[in-house]
């Protein structure tokens, strides 16, 4: 008897080789689908009799015997014997006539129009950069090169070899559910749930650290937000008094939501004046503009109940915001920006090796304690 081995993925998958998804006018050229994602537990192939193949059945895949060829990362199903499983996240390719599923992906080009947009359930390690317009998301992720204006998501930590710059036009976003490493920032917006380091300066950027932050070298022109600490090594601000804003004591994830809601109760406020002079006096029923006068009003209402719900809970965290401090061994211009909680402070002279803290409810200046002061060396 013979069988034949169906496949649940692409055998003859290229990488190499790749088309945009879509076709016509409706082809996305930043779709290559560069890579076949497979999840733990997955049926990857099946061995079937070989009349049940269909015709032309493909004679590679035609087996004299009923074994399935389990690689790396796979599993037989011991409930159903006859099929193949993914043992783990990653993509799955033939490795040597064994099917195979790898948790670790090395791109070795830049991301761009050859590779496109990449998604993957596993560790992405990227040997060149990304490139601006293109986007990658992954478990944890390693880009060797810079991020150019692109889009960098990780599940968990994101490291960042050549820094991550922005430009005239380009939205550039890195983005990591762990901590983030990188030499520079330029014009981003960086976002962590864990710790935040720099090695370098972080210019122009907005930032969202979920819990603290340690710039090494100098910080201006951006705005910081961060839920622990910040540490900026040799310059905080400068000459020029470019806007340089740090905030300390709130949860950045909250933030981010509140200025979302924010910008959609403008727009629907906005939206609504017009729909008011436009209706006048009419009844609530008397039109489609009517109508949605009223939809609009309900929503915005909605959002600012929810805004206001959030705000709450933002002040529940009044006693941890004693804890959290400015440390900036090196120089404080005059114009920066300090917020903690509630409490905020402009700088109006320059200040050096100094720690900014919480005091009742005013921000004090002291002097830097010795241990803090040696990062600046």
């Amino acid at each position: 008897m013979q069988y034949y081995l169906r496949h649940y993925f692409n055998p003859d998958f290229d990488h190499l080789h790749l088309k945009p998804c879509g076709e016509g006018d409706s082809s996305n050229i930043y779709c290559l689908g560069y890579v076949q994602n497979v999840i733990d537990g997955q049926v990857l192939a099946e061995i079937i009799p070989l009349e049940g193949a269909g015709p032309n059945p493909d004679p590679r895949y035609v087996l004299q015997k009923p074994v399935l060829p389990a690689g790396i990362n796979t599993r037989v199903d011991p409930a159903h014997p006859n099929y193949l499983l993914a043992a783990a996240n990653g993509y799955v390719f033939y490795d040597e006539d064994r099917i195979t599923v790898k948790c670790l992906l090395n791109v070795r080009q830049d991301i761009s129009f050859q590779t496109g947009n990449i998604f993957f359930v596993g560790d992405m390690a990227v040997h060149g950069s990304v490139r601006a317009g293109f986007s990658v998301q992954a478990n944890n992720i390693r880009i060797m090169g810079m991020v150019e204006g692109g889009v960098v998501r990780a599940r968990r930590d994101l490291m960042l070899d050549g820094g991550a710059r922005g430009g005239a036009g380009q939205h550039c976003l890195v983005d990591a559910g762990g901590k983030l490493l990188a030499p520079f920032l330029e014009k981003v917006e960086a976002r962590t749930r864990g710790n935040m380091v720099v090695a370098k300066y972080c210019l122009y950027s907005t930032v969202y650290a979920g819990a603290s932050m340690v710039v090494r070298d100098q910080v201006y022109g951006s705005a910081i937000n961060a839920y622990g600490s910040v540490y900026v090594g040799k310059q905080l601000g400068n000459k020029a008094a470019i806007s340089t804003k740090v905030y300390l004591g709130y949860d950045p994830a909250r933030i981010r939501h509140l200025e979302k809601i924010d910008g959609i109760i403008a727009s629907q406020s906005q939206a609504i004046t017009h729909l008011r002079a436009v209706v006048g006096h009419l009844p609530p029923d008397a039109g489609e503009a009517s109508q949605k006068l009223a939809r609009l009003t309900r929503q915005r209402e909605q959002l600012m109940q929810r805004r206001a719900e959030l705000g709450a809970k933002l002040h529940l965290d009044e006693n941890y915001m004693q804890n959290c401090r400015l440390m900036v061994p090196g120089k404080v211009f005059p114009g920066v920006e300090i917020s903690i909680g509630q409490a905020f402070m402009l700088v109006e002279r320059p200040y050096e090796n100094v720690l900014f803290r919480l005091s009742y409810d005013d921000i004090i200046v002291e002097p830097l304690p010795p241990a803090a002061a040696k990062g600046k060396k």
